[in-house]
């Protein structure tokens, strides 16, 4: 009675008023303080429906008996036994509405409003849980979870802890009115358990649960039964976990997402690791003030990436993208109240013992017949078999000679072709073989490892094994040879791409690369932009000058680098996006493990991308075909242009290389140029990553349009249209390859090769 006062003077709305007010009016005090209340004007609203529920404490007492309407004033009278029926019980008055309620006693309410609740929960239970203390941290899910607790009053005493206030955004899930926008959830959450049932007691911490608040919230009057922790705070998910293990107190907490529901037994296992183990090395000062999307990773690697619903995989990649943060609807937060509440109330009872994690995944529960049925992978995205020694020697026998070649030692031929597979190629896919016999070096394309969408007419693999003829050159030239090539030596063939005879013309401009043939590696790593001298872009340009038609265009100003950057990163979008693409990237590229990349040798180890942590949890997501399928219904997948963007906004220059003409050729010589610029690059001191996936978008586009979707190829047009909008003197030559350039130390990963063994045959030796 003591806030009387507050109502008396017109502060009865205070947002810390929370707690009804109870009067018995056969306490002379109470009658007193109610009637100021009346003459106040403080109560605006009066409802008395005593006689129904005296009619239902009747019925509850006397289940057996078929009570009949006219028999009740009889009893009625009976069981007040002269009392005035409005003095009867208690008068409830909620301040932040003004409105007087008549209710039965605690006793006797509690008698009624549990009644329904027998036997699923006996009296002897119920009495029970009455004696319970249970925390709650985070009021979203929370809310629900809260409210269904007090409908099953499964507890004595409910600590709230949450520091936000209920904004328009949060009402998909809350169940609460407009006209509390604005109001601390914990008042919210409070007011409306009081106005289900006023006799249950409710603390709230409106300042969250912080390290200064958190004894009082786990132990003030008493230490808790359950804890159900439900917050977005992910250092107050660890730092509550270790309170809670430490006074050896359970853990439940709800995801939200597929009916997740994890319990954490530590009364039972007081050295159990919190979150099953998922959190260990996690430091909570280190994650305390992160972005919504820099917590994903720590979130997937707690709730598990490869157990979420593809709806929120999707969200995940779009959030401070196209949405704020991850969604959450009502319906799941509704059975996250349901499923908790249930799990607790038999956790308390002493009814189940287990710590672990659960799914009630109403999407999989309840779908059509053919849901769920794994869709083999189309037949168009496999590629043909791997090439044979077999298949490749019956080729060479049909190569006629037509010079001379200098027959080399078998030390020296594996020197020269150790060499050439160090060449780059697209997802490193090494698409090469070698054949060597007392004829020359035989260099075949095996497009059983290249098939993919960006190689459209195998233009990436030709700029490859460009790369790769050029490689050959300068390890002969620094073992004291010379070579000379030709493309497609046998008609009809293309399979064979290149014969490579040796002399011995050596010459020096090559052999001085040949320190850089070990060197040559892409660095992703970002460093802080540096200008760089022309001296150096001079260096590059002179390097190509021998190779007919090729050029290099140099980018280092700002705003044509940020420009030509967005195109790049819409490119990368798109490829991510489009199913092949998809497939190519996170199914035949990319390598996740330590024993995947040590056992195949080829690929993309993530950890070679330079990305951040959020970027690979990104990536991780991303895997999930169903959630790119998803984003690609709504238009979205701008998350994948953000590395492009920040990779160029470090980046010293841009590069790009071209030839005069469309033809095989033109890569062919151009990717002798990419790899001559790029070893250059690297023994010059510089940071080379490539950026090419538009060059072989827009060849397909000019070349063969109908192999593309309209969506996908008016995409490429936008984005080809915008390039040339940029660079109008490009229009008239052909690119070849894109690249960064920056100021950078070595990189942390350096991507593998198959051994030698699985890539060359020397038939002088078979």
């Amino acid at each position: 009675m003591k806030d009387l006062k507050l109502y008396l003077t017109g502060e009865a709305n205070s947002p810390e008023l929370y707690k009804p007010l109870i009067f018995r009016l056969d306490n002379a005090q109470d009658k007193q303080r109610l009637e100021e209340l009346f003459t106040s004007g403080q109560i605006s609203f009066v409802q008395n429906e005593m006689y129904g529920q005296l009619q239902e404490l009747i019925k509850s007492k006397n289940p057996s008996v078929k009570i009949k309407a006219n028999e009740y004033p009889a009893l009625i009278d009976t069981f007040l036994a002269g009392r005035d029926i409005d003095e009867y019980g208690v008068w409830v008055y909620y301040p932040w509405n003004k409105r007087l309620l008549h209710l039965l006693d605690e006793e006797d309410f509690v008698e009624v409003r549990t009644n329904r609740n027998q036997y699923k929960i006996t009296r002897e239970e119920q009495h029970e849980l009455r004696k319970k203390k249970i925390g709650i941290i985070g009021l979203s899910v929370g809310q629900s979870i809260a409210l269904t607790m007090a409908m099953e009053r499964i507890f004595g005493e409910l600590r709230l802890a949450d520091f936000d206030t209920a904004e328009l955004s949060n009402l998909n899930r809350i169940r609460t009115g407009v006209q509390n926008l604005g109001l601390n959830k914990t008042v919210i959450v409070a007011r409306e358990i009081a106005e289900i049932d006023p006799f249950l007691k409710v603390n709230i911490f409106s300042d969250g649960l912080t390290e200064t608040n958190m004894d009082q919230f786990f132990t003030g009057n008493g230490k808790l039964d359950l804890l159900v922790e439900v917050c977005d705070g992910l250092d107050i998910k660890i730092l509550s976990r270790y309170k809670a293990r430490e006074l050896q107190i359970p853990v439940i907490m709800d995801t939200n997402d597929k009916g997740m529901l994890d319990v954490e037994r530590f009364d039972l296992e007081p050295n159990r690791d919190i979150l099953h183990g998922l959190a260990n090395g996690l430091d909570p000062q280190n994650i305390k003030d992160l972005s919504n999307e820099d917590k994903i990773p720590y979130i997937l690697k707690m709730i598990g990436a490869e157990t979420i619903s593809t709806r929120l995989k999707a969200s995940m990649l779009e959030v401070e993208q196209s949405i704020n943060t991850w969604p959450q609807l009502a319906s799941s937060v509704t059975l996250g109240g349901a499923l908790t509440t249930d799990v607790s109330r038999r956790l308390l009872l002493d009814q189940f013992h287990q710590s672990g994690r659960y799914y009630v995944d109403m999407e999989d529960l309840i779908k059509d017949e053919d849901a769920g049925i794994a869709h083999d992978i189309p037949d168009t995205y496999i590629g043909p078999p791997e090439i044979t020694s077999d298949e490749m020697l019956g080729i060479v026998d049909d190569f006629v000679q037509e010079g001379q070649n200098i027959d080399l030692p078998e030390d020296v031929i594996n020197q020269i072709v150790e060499a050439g597979i160090m060449a780059p190629s697209g997802g490193n896919t090494q698409p090469w073989k070698f054949v060597y016999n007392k004829k020359g070096m035989f260099l075949f394309h095996d497009e059983h490892y290249s098939f993919s969408l960006l190689d459209f007419a195998h233009l990436g693999s030709y700029v490859s094994i460009g790369a790769v003829i050029e490689n050959i050159r300068i390890k002969a030239s620094a073992l004291g040879f010379g070579i000379r090539y030709s493309y497609f030596p046998v008609k009809g063939n293309r399979k064979l791409v290149a014969h490579i005879a040796f002399n011995h013309s050596a010459e020096p401009l090559y052999a001085q690369l040949e320190p850089g043939l070990n060197m040559r590696v892409t660095n992703r790593d970002l460093t802080a932009r540096e200008v760089l001298s022309q001296d150096y872009y001079d260096r590059l340009i002179l390097s190509i000058k021998s190779i007919s038609g090729a050029a290099l265009h140099i980018i280092d100003e700002d705003t044509t680098m940020a420009k030509l950057g967005k195109i790049l990163g819409k490119a990368e979008m798109l490829r991510i996006l489009h199913p092949r693409g998809h497939y190519d990237t996170f199914t035949q590229e990319l390598r996740w493990t330590p024993e995947e990349i040590a056992g195949k040798r080829d690929g993309m180890d993530v950890n070679s991308l330079g990305a951040s942590n959020s970027e690979l949890a990104g990536f991780k997501v991303a895997a999930d075909k169903g959630a790119i399928g998803f984003l690609r219904q709504l238009k979205g997948g701008n998350a994948f242009t953000k590395m492009v963007n920040k990779a160029v906004a470090h980046s010293s220059a841009l590069g790009i290389i071209t030839m005069p003409e469309f033809s095989e050729t033109a890569f062919l010589e151009g990717g002798q140029a990419v790899e001559r610029i790029w070893t250059e690059a690297n023994i010059a001191g510089l940071s080379f990553q490539p950026i090419s996936q538009l060059v072989f978008m827009m060849a397909m586009l000019n070349h063969d349009p109908e192999q593309m979707q309209d969506d996908y190829r008016n995409q490429v047009a936008e984005l080809q249209s915008e390039f040339y909008h940029l660079f109008p003197d490009l229009k008239s030559r052909q690119l070849i390859f894109i690249f960064r350039l920056s100021k950078g130390g070595k990189p942390k990963v350096r991507s593998l090769r198959r051994p030698i063994s699985s890539l060359f045959v020397n038939a002088d030796k078979a």
